[in-house]
């Protein structure tokens, strides 16, 4: 099989689409090699990296009880969801597995809230390295680390191509964007209350009348518009090999999500850019990659030793 660098891209529960896209590259012969991820790039990178199949993390993702994976837990800053649900998972799936154990070489992404400083993060428990990818300014809670307060690193590097390509510079590197294109920007779904909140449904329209809740939706909304805009921006100076973009973006980040119709636009996203795929692993392109090989694009932060990184 052809080895492939992957840099997966935020998008909340658009995420389910990275999972096709694996698997309609496993499909085509092409491997994965090493994964550089943000928010839910960085959660589906993290199963892969430590071993789990495309199909298993299918099922993973099958799996999901949205009305259980939001709860908040005692001790968590303010925040308009939580993540209990899912850490539970995590630590069913991960354990206490480090990035020593993964199978390939593999990165999240996350910011310090206070300095605003983006970090790599490639050495530590796989399990808190996502809790920081994952953690959405405003909608999920951040990760406190020594002084430092990690939140997904979207904020700045929405979709990791030069972290991708820091991990592993002599293949190609694939990026998905879950992100609209810019000329779908203005048609963009708007924010409504998620189907899984157990709130009936008539409560929840009296409450979305509410200021605070007006308040809730401009902030989801800005925040959708604003990855957008850093993604492409980096996308065009950060020039993936290829780039992929499922027509995953009529959902905002934390809709309700059919998990097999996420994964099937991420496998006909790959199909429809298969030409493209192949033609990365041309001499002119490899000559390219040899070029642009760098020292790491931002600071790493090693998450067993906060101490140290203060």
């Amino acid at each position: 099989m052809k080895k492939i660098t992957l840099a997966l891209g935020g998008g909340g529960t658009k995420g389910f689409a990275h999972i096709g896209v694996i698997q309609q590259l496993e499909t085509f012969g092409f491997e994965p090699s090493a994964i550089a991820g943000t928010s839910a790039g960085g959660l589906v990178g993290a199963l892969y990296a430590s071993g789990y199949s495309s199909t298993e993390i299918g099922s993973f993702a099958n799996s999901l009880n949205y009305s259980k994976l939001f709860t908040r837990a005692a001790n968590d800053l303010p925040s308009l969801l939580g993540l209990g649900g899912l850490y539970e998972l995590l630590k069913k799936y991960l354990g206490d597995m480090t990035f020593a154990d993964t199978k390939i070489p593999f990165a999240v992404t996350a910011v310090d809230r206070n300095s605003g400083i983006e970090y790599i993060i490639n050495t530590g428990k796989l399990t808190d390295a996502v809790k920081a990818t994952t953690a959405v300014p405003g909608i999920f809670p951040p990760f406190i680390l020594g002084k430092k307060t990690l939140v997904d690193g979207g904020v700045l590097n929405p979709v990791p191509v030069s972290i991708a390509r820091w991990l592993k510079y002599d293949v190609p590197v694939l990026a998905v964007s879950l992100t609209a294109p810019p000329e779908k920007w203005s048609s963009l779904p708007k924010y409504e209350v998620p189907s899984f909140v157990p709130v009936p449904h008539f409560v929840i329209e009296q409450l979305s009348q509410l200021r605070l809740s007006k308040a809730v939706e401009s902030f989801v909304d800005s925040l959708e518009l604003m990855v957008n805009q850093i993604a492409w921006l980096r996308l065009k100076e950060e020039k993936p090999d290829v780039l992929i973009n499922p027509s995953i973006y009529k959902y905002s980040m934390i809709d309700d999500i059919n998990v097999n119709e996420a994964i099937e636009l991420g496998k006909n996203s790959v199909i429809e850019k298969f030409d493209d795929i192949s033609k990365a692993y041309s001499i002119s392109n490899k000559l390219g990659r040899w070029i642009r090989a760098s020292k790491p694009p931002a600071k790493l932060l090693d998450l067993s030793a906060p101490t140290l990184n203060e």
